[in-house]
């Protein structure tokens, strides 16, 4: 790492508030509501909206566990006419969602990554062939960013609710902590063709994961908080994912 980045990275983990005024949200933070966190099952519908139009690109399956004290997130993503599912695991300590694991294997590249007292782990470009060994410093107060969209649903959403937290996330070319902020928190509907009209909390998020500017709209049910769906504009492409039914 070099020493503007290693310096940039120190001052990023040395604030104790970002410019929103609260305390950075971190592992075993009380603010995570424990009730949430259930094994469960989903699917969502993938979509890219290009005008008025909606493009199936694929679906994703999400599965969450928990054993052993231990939270497991997997999920498989498959591409409309991909040979085979993008499939990324999240290991994480329980209560505090700690990070220590997270795998994910795609037709372009493979990435395994250990959290601990450094992150380590392995990164393969299969496009060149080319295989990175990582030994990053330790993320202290970060989670991992497979799991965050997860955890929005676990924190107390409230109108005008706001919360900055960090996230680690492995890119060859920028790796390290990346800040996320929750915009705003509103209550609204959610037309289920089975359950009629669910009462949502509608969550605005933005990241820089990536290295681009991201927005995400969340439709989490006020109820049982299952994810009804998501919006996003990335890289100036806007995309859906909604449950299936």
């Amino acid at each position: 790492m070099g020493l503007v980045k290693y310096v940039s990275t120190f001052l990023i983990l040395s604030l104790p508030v970002l410019s929103y005024g609260q305390t950075v949200l971190a592992p075993g933070d009380p603010a995570v509501e424990q009730k949430w966190i259930r094994a469960q099952e989903q699917r969502l519908a993938w979509y890219m909206l290009k005008d008025t139009a909606r493009i199936t690109i694929g679906h994703i399956d999400n599965q969450i566990l928990k054993q052993n004290g231990k939270l497991i997130l997997v999920t498989r993503v498959q591409l409309k006419n991909a040979p085979a599912p993008w499939i990324d695991t999240s290991v994480a300590e329980l209560p505090t969602l700690r990070p220590l694991y997270h795998a994910s294997y795609n037709a372009q590249r493979d990435m395994v990554l250990y959290f601990g007292a450094s992150v380590t782990g392995s990164y393969r470009d299969k496009t060149k062939p080319d295989t990175v060994t990582i030994n990053d410093p330790a993320p202290a107060g970060c989670f991992d960013s497979n799991l965050y969209p997860r955890l929005l649903a676990w924190l107390p959403l409230k109108e005008g609710y706001r919360q900055s937290l960090q996230v680690y996330d492995y890119n060859p070319s920028a790796s390290g902590p990346t800040a996320v902020r929750i915009e705003n928190v509103k209550s609204g509907v959610y037309p289920s063709v089975r359950a009629g009209l669910r009462k949502v909390w509608i969550v605005t998020v933005s990241d820089k994961i990536g290295g681009s500017d991201n927005t995400s709209v969340y439709y989490f049910d006020q109820v049982d908080r299952k994810l009804w769906q998501q919006e996003i504009i990335a890289g100036g492409r806007r995309m859906l994912m909604a449950a299936v039914e």
